[in-house]
């Protein structure tokens, strides 16, 4: 069925694989299978949070909680119209915004020695909620961009931030192997923030018991600083 829907999150499932997350309308959607490419994000343009695409896009029969959004999609049917701009996307998402992590997705079922944690799978309403945050800091640790930050509810650290672009940038860009963490404060680092956070499909991470762990997907500044970023 083709519909449009502005893209919300592009993140890394370790390179070359990429998760795709929109809205359609108020429903959040999932490009799940087939999984999207790297390589077919360059063949189209680029891709971003912001991009209002038309999709043929058919919601799964059967999906484990808490990713209700999974469905599957025809790659050769679908183009970006047009993009919009931070701000506006913002905007869009401010309207079903939570306060908190746990106003999202309830008390976590494992909390990481590092503060990182992970929620129960197999139940749940949504595994993506943009969560508003009064401050939020980056740093990078084993090459890898960690985020904390604050809500509502309480504090979160030791995030690991999976936006796609970032992690490219990391990868390829010879300013950010140069300068990583002092480019990542810049843009990410501040007050008053929009994230799009996620919860990972359910894993076994160390001696603990398989479950879907937190991560930010994308931090949006409020007022965005994104530049280097893109």
């Amino acid at each position: 069925m083709a519909i449009e829907a502005i893209i919300t999150d592009v993140t890394s499932l370790g390179s070359p694989r990429v998760c795709i997350a929109a809205l359609a309308g108020s429903r959040p959607i999932r490009l799940q299978v087939p999984t999207p490419t790297e390589t077919w994000i360059d063949r189209v343009g680029g891709l971003m949070p912001g991009d209002l695409v038309s999709v043929d896009w058919t919601p799964s029969r059967v999906t484990r909680p808490p990713h209700v959004e999974d469905g599957s999609w025809d790659v050769g049917m679908c183009a970006r119209i047009r993009r919009l701009s931070e701000d506006q996307l913002i905007d869009r998402l401010q309207t079903r915004a939570f306060d908190s992590v746990e106003e999202a997705y309830g008390p976590p079922l494992i909390r990481g020695k590092n503060g990182s944690c992970a929620f129960r799978p197999g139940s749940g309403s949504s595994s993506l909620a943009s969560v508003r945050a009064s401050s939020v800091a980056v740093r990078v640790s084993f090459g890898k961009v960690r985020v904390a930050f604050a809500d509502t509810r309480g504090e979160w650290a030791d995030v690991p931030l999976q936006d796609l672009a970032v992690k490219r940038h990391l990868r390829d860009c010879t300013a950010c192997r140069m300068r990583a963490q002092q480019h990542l404060r810049a843009e990410f680092q501040g007050g008053l923030a929009l994230l799009r956070v996620g919860l990972a499909r359910e894993w076994p991470v160390g001696d603990y018991q398989p479950a879907c762990w937190m991560q930010v997907n994308h931090i949006f500044l409020i007022p965005s600083r994104r530049k280097h970023f893109v």
